[in-house]
Formats: C-alpha cells, structure tokens, sequence
C-alpha cells in the first residue's frame, strides 16, 4: 500500500468544500494520514486516509440549506410559530455513494463522511440518522374487543441500508462541530457492509460509535 502523507499536493483550480476542509482539519488534529484520490474519467471517493495499518476509503458530503430551510428560519426571526415534518435528506446520500464500489470490491473499508452545512443541524440528529439507514421508527397496534396492544418500537419501511442495498458503505460517519467548534465523528457501522469497519480502528479518537439495530454505542 502506498504512503499516505499528512497534506496532498492538488491543482490550484480545486477549491475544497467547507465538510471536506472540516475533515481535513479533523483529520490533521487527530494525526490521521490523509491524501485526494485522484479523478478519474468515472466518479470517484474524496480521500484515503490511514487508521493503523488499514487504508480507509473516505467519501465527504454536506447537508446544505434549501429553500423550505431559508423560509424557515425567517419565519423562526419572526417569532411565528413553526411546524413541518422535517424530512430526512440523510437518505439521499446514502444513495448517492456509488463513488465507494469500487472500493469495497476491491476488499477495502469505506467511510461516508456527512457534515450538516445547516444553522440549526436538523438532518443529522442520531434518531434521523438512524431512521435514515434502518427504516422508520415503528410499532405495531393490534385490537381485539376492548384492548389494544402496543408493540415495542422497531424500525419499519424507507430503509437506506439493506443486505442488498448500499452494502458499498461500511459505516456512515457525522461530522460533528465545525469551523469555531470542536470537531469529532459519530460513526454508524453498517452491519450489512461487503467489508466492515473495525470498531477498535478508531481507539483513542474523539469518536463515538454505534451498532444499529439497537442503538448500541460501542464502547473501546
């Protein structure tokens, strides 16, 4: 494997975005070797970084604000009263990971690094997230005569993650913090990934890590 060095020489005409320069800045302070991947004539991961003696396969998306956000927040400077179901953009980029299958055929772990460009970072609390990759919270109601039955809550339909679905992403990671704030990772593993992503990589790293179903943190 190739040595990955702590800065990359780029072409001066690629701009980074604020949620690559804010992984950049995550990784530089937390001592990870990191490098561009090199375009290509097809689309193609953001970075390669080194945990250990593991290569990891880093693809970095943001969250920006779309028109229904801007209205929103006018309306909250307004001091109206707000209401509307926020909906889940998370899914979308887990879709939009096609650039990690190469990756993950080729027997390499992959990261699909989320950074929330919002005011408030309405898309990436853990329960979205969760919702996101695993399906709707859910229960199940049963009448018979007079009584109802509540099931406990599971996650239902609208699943991000699938065995035969995304199997590319070995773990969803959200960039939290950001440019005036401290940054770290919540990693989400994806128990259905072609490679997995071991937990013990991130060891003495301002990372949490959690095993869904279950919402299980990972404790090292």
């Amino acid at each position: 494997m190739d040595s990955i060095c702590q800065s990359c020489v780029c072409s001066d005409t690629y701009t980074r975005t604020i949620s690559e320069e804010l992984f950049v800045q995550f990784c530089a302070a937390n001592t990870i070797p990191w490098e561009l991947v090199p375009t290509g004539t097809e689309r193609t991961p953001d970075f390669r970084i080194r945990l250990g003696n593991t290569q990891v396969i880093c693809e970095v998306k943001q969250i920006d604000p779309n028109a229904e956000d801007v209205a929103e927040l006018e309306e909250l400077g307004s001091s109206e009263a707000v209401g509307r179901l926020v909906p889940n953009r998370m899914r979308d980029k887990l879709k939009d990971s096609a650039q990690l299958k190469a990756a993950s055929h080729d027997g390499r772990p992959t990261l699909l690094v989320v950074y929330d460009n919002t005011p408030i970072k309405m898309y990436t609390f853990h329960s979205d997230v969760a919702q996101a990759m695993f399906g709707r919270d859910s229960v199940r109601v049963s009448v018979s005569g007079d009584e109802t039955v509540v099931s406990e809550p599971f996650f239902g339909g609208n699943r991000g993650l699938t065995p035969s679905q995304n199997t590319s992403v070995s773990a969803l990671a959200i960039l939290d913090g950001g440019p005036n704030a401290s940054l770290s990772l919540r990693v989400y593993h994806n128990p259905y990934a072609r490679v997995l992503l071991r937990a013990e990589l991130f060891a003495g790293l301002p990372v949490t890590q959690f095993l869904l179903p279950g919402e299980t943190a990972i404790t090292l």
